[in-house]
């Protein structure tokens, strides 16, 4: 409307006035309460119009595989960034899972479907989030810190009195806001990621994981890590499988039940003889 509007305009007014000379509204005319209310009326409908027609592409829209595709949307090197750690020391008789990677919609799901899928039981789940590089600026700013720190001390060392006090808070003060601006800024920047630690254990045997299976393991749990819209489409999947379940259920009841009136013969007496009798 906004684009083609006057070329519609001028379009229905040749349309309107084919075979007839088109009257111009006079000033009084256009002023009238009937005139405004019908171009009042005239714009409504046409928005009104618009915007249902602008809304028809929403009905061919499949809402449950846009959101399988947003949950699979990964952003670029994004599964490179997963870690697995997988641990028979940390907890005796149980096995412990580490996965470090982005914050992605479905991964946790994915992650302990995987697990599942492994022949293990989880016993118990911590999920968390940090930023990147977390650990990684504070032992450096810790480090930062400590040097301050002990280059204060020296300076107070060789000062004397309460100046040697306060020479020696210095450089430690300054290294301590230096730190603490650092890390405010980086916590800015950069994006969140997950640490989910799992504590499990093998559902047969009730103990860890064999030594030999944990590499095993860590590999599947990576892929399912990169892939998380795998478990929501198994989900999909076994939706489907419990209605065509449900269906073949309804089925075979009535097949038994017609191989069941096959099986049984009944032949009743006729009236007649049965009166006679």
């Amino acid at each position: 409307g906004v684009v083609f509007g006057d070329a519609l305009e001028v379009a229905f007014h040749r349309l309107a006035g084919a075979g007839r000379t088109a009257t111009a509204m006079t000033k009084a005319q256009k002023a009238m309460r009937a005139s405004r209310m019908a171009g009042l009326f005239g714009g409504v409908v046409g928005v009104g119009l618009g915007c249902t027609l602008g809304l028809v592409n929403l009905l061919f829209v499949d809402e449950n595989k846009a959101s399988l595709l947003k949950l699979q949307a990964l952003e670029e090197g994004q599964e490179f960034e997963f870690e697995v750690e997988v641990d028979n020391l940390a907890n005796p008789g149980y096995t412990t899972v580490r996965v470090r990677g982005p914050d992605v919609d479905g991964v946790l799901a994915s992650i302990t479907a995987s697990i599942a899928s492994c022949g293990c039981s989880v016993v118990e789940l911590n999920a968390g989030s940090r930023r990147r590089d977390e650990e990684v600026m504070m032992d450096s700013l810790s480090d930062g810190a400590g040097s301050g720190a002990g280059a204060g001390a020296a300076a107070g060392a060789g000062a004397a009195g309460s100046d040697a006090n306060d020479d020696s808070s210095a450089p430690g003060t300054t290294a301590s806001n230096a730190a603490s601006s650092i890390l405010n800024s980086w916590q800015s920047q950069t994006p969140m990621r997950v640490e989910d630690t799992f504590v499990i254990r093998d559902r047969a045997t009730q103990q860890a994981i064999d030594n030999d299976d944990l590499d095993a393991l860590a590999r599947a749990i990576l892929t399912a890590a990169k892939d998380p819209l795998n478990t929501h489409s198994l989900k999909g999947q076994l939706e489907e499988l419990e209605i065509e379940n449900m269906a073949l259920a309804d089925r075979v009841l009535a097949l038994e039940k017609m191989l069941e009136d096959r099986q049984v013969r009944v032949v009743p007496s006729s009236s007649a003889s049965s009166s006679s009798k």
